[in-house]
């Protein structure tokens, strides 16, 4: 959990949290990643006015096997359909797989005493972005996978 909050958090912490995003569902929305019906990555998007902001972790047995990638792809999707215009994500200094999928994404990091906080100007949707979300809804209510295989989204 330190790689995703910066620093270590008891498990009431974190329920308080999860129980802070449930009671504002409005503004807060989970992307969950599953491989065999269990949980290996998910995404957590905040929202405030037309601003974004994503969390992201995967279980460590799946990283480096593009599930994070495959989410931030969706999630980033989902903000256009909606008409969001900026999508942040915090980066610990020293998590740098996360800087790296921030600047794979587009997003551009600007240093913050040692962190970074990554900055994307989302641009509006189009045709293709609705049909990208709506084919990927598909296949994963269809098939439970997408395109890489067992991994469902």
């Amino acid at each position: 959990m330190r790689t995703y909050f910066g620093c270590i958090l008891a498990p009431e912490a974190i329920d308080a949290l999860i129980e802070k995003f449930s009671n504002n569902s409005k503004n807060h929305h989970v992307l969950v990643a599953k491989v065999d019906g269990q949980w290996v990555g998910t995404i957590h998007i905040a929202t405030h006015g037309k601003e974004v902001e994503f969390g992201v972790i995967v279980s460590t047995q799946y990283r480096k096997q593009g599930v994070a990638s495959v989410m931030m792809d969706e999630a980033i999707t989902w903000a256009r359909n909606r008409f969001y215009t900026d999508l942040y994500m915090h980066c610990i200094s020293w998590n740098q797989p996360i800087k790296n999928l921030s600047r794979k994404h587009g997003l551009k990091p600007r240093n913050m005493m040692g962190d970074s906080e990554a900055q994307l100007h989302l641009k509006p949707p189009t045709i293709v972005t609705f049909l990208k979300e709506r084919i990927n809804n598909a296949q994963r209510n269809w098939y439970g996978v997408s395109s890489y295989g067992r991994l469902g989204i």
